[in-house]
């Protein structure tokens, strides 16, 4: 029975932990620096893919010949695949910067967390 009381104790002051860790200006940037690459990119991932079907749907604009017998709608469906994997690959990049920065705040913290 002690042994639940202790873990229940210690997960509390994990919490605690956890609590004043997330509201340090250094954590508190680091998600800042995130959101900024995020939502920027995430609105023009969206925006670039619902585009397709509205232009599909309610214009003549993809109709055309695009190049080898293509149309601009197939070109325009694969640039999809470039775009997710070129965000893919950015992010990629930019998450080894913020896993870094993450790193350090553990880092500078440690001696406040391991109690």
């Amino acid at each position: 029975m002690k042994s639940l009381v202790k873990k229940s104790n210690s997960t509390e002051n994990e919490m605690e932990l956890y609590e004043q860790l997330i509201e340090t200006d250094d954590f508190k940037n680091l998600l800042q620096k995130k959101k900024a690459f995020i939502l920027p990119f995430t609105i023009f991932f969206l925006t670039f893919y619902f585009v397709l079907p509205v232009l599909a749907a309610f214009t003549g604009v993809l109709k055309g010949q695009a190049f080898l017998g293509m149309t601009r709608a197939w070109v325009y469906a694969l640039l999809q695949f470039v775009v997710v994997w070129i965000g893919g690959i950015a992010y990629f990049k930019k998450s080894e910067k913020y896993d870094k920065l993450a790193r350090d705040i553990l880092t500078k913290y440690k001696k406040e967390l391991s109690g």
